[in-house]
């Protein structure tokens, strides 16, 4: 995520500087163009006059968040709470139960029904995981996206003003 934000600072800062009109900046935007047939795919092509060197720069636009943002599936918090609580009160009934099934006799092992007791509580707290996960996940694929890729490339001399 923070390679994006760094990636999308790039890409203000050279568009900030090449949009500056004088004849010392550094990075200076040689050519831009999108890419036929494939939908928000840019070619920026930057010049670092510095370092007289040159870099294509993709930028690949996501449209297609709507889709996948539907698919995603949460698990009612709710629901999982209600379904630990009817554990727990069956495995208290259970062992309530065993113990008084013969009087005289060992009780139950209560290990058993804390194992038990406790992948309860496991399972209700993986539920609520899986829905928070679920939340970030749909944020993720409502918020706006960039990828960029930044390829270095041969140089064409610049273009001599007339004296």
């Amino acid at each position: 995520m923070t390679g994006r934000l760094i990636g999308a600072g790039v890409i203000a800062c050279l568009a900030i500087a090449a949009s500056v009109d004088g004849g010392q900046s550094r990075y200076e935007a040689i050519d831009r163009n999108d890419v036929a047939g494939v939908s928000g795919l840019r070619i920026i092509n930057i010049r670092d006059n510095m370092l007289k060197t040159c870099y294509a720069v993709f930028l690949a636009d996501s449209t297609d968040s709507a889709d996948v943002t539907s698919r995603i599936e949460m698990t009612e918090l709710h629901r999982a709470a209600t379904a630990r609580d009817q554990r727990l009160v069956d495995l208290l009934g259970a062992f309530e139960q065993d113990k008084s099934v013969f009087a005289g006799t060992m009780t139950p092992n209560p290990l058993k029904y804390d194992w038990q007791a406790n992948t309860a509580q496991v399972d209700f707290a993986l539920s609520a995981l899986n829905n928070m996960f679920a939340r970030l996940e749909q944020d993720l694929l409502r918020a706006p996206r960039t990828s960029m890729t930044v390829v270095p490339q041969a140089c064409v001399p610049p273009e001599r003003a007339p004296r």
